[in-house]
């Protein structure tokens, strides 16, 4: 029996991202590795692609529909389902998985006429229970990294051949990939990689060996298509698998199982591949295990017990982000009510599918996670996966007869409660345990959560990034965990950890010489204790709105000394309208005459930082220069910010009753992605400052009106007689 190579190509696009790089992906990669591979009828693989891009070559590019079915046809391709829009399988309701590979599967039956049998698990996470649901939609296999294998105490040389596991007596089989083939391939030479197979078929005859991996790889990666097509790693490599077919043979993965009983039961641990479960490591641990990795390295103990090391679990990034928490615990409020709604007679079949797909779309992986691929540090994938949410709870809520609501439950899963409330144009969560921060402000008008920010922090890979001065060293034949490349110079300028989330409400008290520039980059002292504490609660109703009540007798020092000060803050969300109403109350009786510097923090997000059809107005008028989303500026004695969004047709408007010192300011971040380190916009920080002399038993009151929703609708600003001077 000859040696066997199994071959997979996985190619997926997130939710939200931009046409222009499906486009340039389909371009550079997706079609022409099917037209190349296709002159090669003796090279079976197996495909699987994602709902996503599915629909979105179907929109754009029938005729890639036409090609990939012709070679269905004559079984050089077979198709894999999945999560139709490629969830992370472990994190989401298992009723929605199994109805994610159900449509994936009858996507594939409806457009190719065949029914899959194998399955792609979205990053490869794996979890014990997996087995049950997956046999539950009617898949049998699927590829997972040698890497969850050799966790499970199995060794290299164990590894070719498929295995079989359970979950409560259902079973699937699994087929172990090579990290071996895939850092080879297409990043070694052809020769090495038929090399290395031929060192396998001498050790394992009549083995199987399995490569499945990004199809991305192949024209998407920086290099790549150079690499790939017009250096024709892929023709010579094609070429080099026919010539050797005398004792190789490549098949897809659903021949290979029909080839190979399984070698044994097996049982995995939790797992995903071996550079996802770094990336989910916080900063610390990243930074520890790169250290002792590097040592085993050093005394040559990486080959032989590297297997037993391991970085964290896939679900630490609901740890290790807190926005990505948020994301993910709003996810599964739109799923839970979801699985109501679908419970309940006489509705509507198809405005219940409608909701469906959003949902399932609101449970693309790519933005609930961060790693050189993960999109958490790409805002206009996170701002689609919150669209998607807000559509299908607006459809849901509907259905259901409950548009307007107040709830208290916990949210966020913290162990502490949240108040979310919903009017027929505003919902949000209000957090008490966290400042009485609002942590999520949507406009369901135009279903974005504006207050989507995302928190400035150190990560692990920074390190590298001020080594290399933002230098780029790019070097095709390396792979993108290898490579250090910097889109632009200064970056390790900009690296600022920031110590509490950036959302709306976040209440400071700052010393007085406190400037712009130190808020900006964290170069302050904070004086009061009113942002990561709790705060006491009250939730009522009227008959036009629900009142939230947020009180906390905290302190603030004063010189050597702590001095007590009570603050209350009052939201007041309309049931009908976009205006939010938020009143502060200051109170300390312990000095005789008390200064404050007393600030309130708004964050939001309208994604483009230099877009000319974005930009603020101060007290009714765009300033001269440095309008536009990402400028730095200082407006003393006002009262009005509105940020105007052309694009999407979105105003916010925030109104002090009192006239204060204004900042304002962008968040950036500095990330790694595929394309090296990057600067990413990440929202708006606002800063509405007072400073007052506080008498003993002196209030200091503080009224705003939060506007958001259509431009057009927007309050004018009503001048009075105080000036405004800017500083930009």
């Amino acid at each position: 029996m000859k040696f066997t190579l199994a071959l997979a190509l996985h190619n997926h696009q997130p939710v939200g991202n931009f046409s222009a790089v499906f486009e340039e992906a389909h371009t550079k990669c997706y079609l022409p590795f099917l037209e190349l591979i296709k002159n090669y009828p003796q090279i079976e693989f197996s495909l699987h692609q994602s709902g996503i891009l599915w629909d979105w070559q179907k929109q754009h590019h029938p005729e890639f529909f036409e090609l990939v079915g012709k070679m269905v046809d004559s079984g050089q391709v077979e198709l894999l389902s999945g999560g139709f829009y490629e969830p992370i399988m472990p994190s989401i309701p298992e009723r929605d998985g199994v109805g994610q590979m159900k449509m994936m599967s009858a996507y594939l039956e409806k457009h190719f006429e065949v029914k899959p049998k194998g399955m792609w698990l979205a990053e490869r996470v794996w979890e014990p229970h997996l087995p049950r649901i997956i046999n539950e939609s009617n898949l049998s296999f699927l590829p997972l990294d040698d890497a969850h294998f050799k966790y499970a105490g199995l060794r290299e040389e164990q590894l070719f051949g498929p295995y079989i596991t359970e979950d409560s007596g259902k079973t699937v089989t699994l087929l172990p990939i090579l990290q071996k083939l895939r850092y080879l391939i297409p990043f070694g030479t052809p020769e090495e990689v038929i090399d290395y197979l031929h060192q396998a078929a001498r050790e394992h005859p009549g083995g199987l060996a399995v490569y499945a991996d990004d199809g991305e790889k192949f024209g998407v990666w920086p290099k790549t298509f150079e690499h790939c097509y017009t250096d024709r790693w892929l023709t010579r490599f094609f070429a080099l698998l026919e010539e050797n077919s005398d004792w190789l043979d490549v098949v897809s993965l659903g021949e290979a199982v029909a080839r190979y009983k399984p070698i044994g039961r097996v049982y995995l641990p939790s797992a995903s591949y071996r550079e996802m479960l770094h990336w989910a490591l916080p900063q610390d641990g990243f930074t520890a295990l790169d250290n002792f990795e590097q040592a085993l390295d050093e005394h040559n103990l990486m080959n032989d017990f590297g297997h037993f090391v391991r970085g964290g679990h896939w679900r630490g990034f609901l740890t290790k982000y807190p926005e990505s928490n948020l994301m993910h615990k709003k996810m599964l409020a739109v799923s839970d009510l979801y699985d109501q709604v679908s419970k309940m007679t006489g509705i509507d079949g198809r405005e219940l599918k409608k909701a469906e797909h959003l949902l399932f779309a609101g449970q693309c992986n790519c933005p609930y996670w961060h790693g050189v691929f993960g999109g958490l540090y790409l805002p206009h994938l996170r701002w689609a996966i919150y669209r998607k949410l807000a559509e299908a709870e607006k459809i849901l809520r509907r259905m259901a007869g409950r548009t307007i609501y107040a709830v208290i439950e916990d949210r966020d899963r913290d162990g502490f409660d949240d108040i979310a409330l919903g009017g027929r144009d505003l919902s949000l969560v209000i957090c008490p345990e966290r400042g009485g921060q609002i942590t999520e402000l949507i406009s369901l008008e135009n279903n974005v959560n504006i207050a989507d920010c995302l928190t400035r922090r150190r990560e692990g890979y920074h390190q590298k990034l001020i080594e290399a001065r933002g230098q780029s060293h790019i070097d095709s034949t390396l792979s993108i965990h290898d490579q250090v490349l910097t889109k632009e110079s200064g970056l390790d300028k900009i690296l600022v950890d920031d110590w509490y989330l950036r959302r709306p409400l976040t209440d400071h008290f700052l010393s007085q010489d406190t400037s712009l520039e130190d808020f900006q980059f964290g170069r302050y002292r904070e004086l009061g204790d009113f942002i990561l504490e709790p705060f006491e609660s009250e939730l009522t109703e009227s008959n036009d709105s629900y009142r939230v009540c947020l009180t906390r007798n905290g302190k603030v020092w004063h010189g050597d000394f702590h001095c007590p000060v009570r603050l209350e803050k009052t939201i007041i969300l309309p049931k009908l309208g976009g205006d939010l109403i938020i009143r502060y109350r200051l109170l300390q009786h312990d000095l005789e005459i008390m200064p404050i510097n007393f600030g309130v923090e708004f964050d939001f997000n309208l994604l483009a930082p230099d877009a000319e059809d974005r930009y603020v107005v101060i007290d009714g008028r765009r300033p001269k220069s440095g309008s536009h989303l990402a400028a730095v500026g200082e407006h003393s004695q006002s009262q009005v910010v509105a940020y105007h969004d052309e694009y999407q047709q979105l105003g916010i408007s925030i109104e002090s009753e009192q006239s204060a010192r204004i900042w304002r300011m962008p968040i950036y971040t500095v990330s790694l992605s595929e394309g090296g380190f990057e600067k990413v916009f990440q929202g708006n920080n606002t800063l509405f400052a007072y400073n007052k002399a506080l008498a003993a038993g002196e209030e200091f009151t503080i009224a705003f009106k939060l506007y958001i929703g259509s431009r057009e609708k927007m309050p004018a600003f009503r001048p009075t007689k105080q000036t405004t001077t800017e500083k930009v």
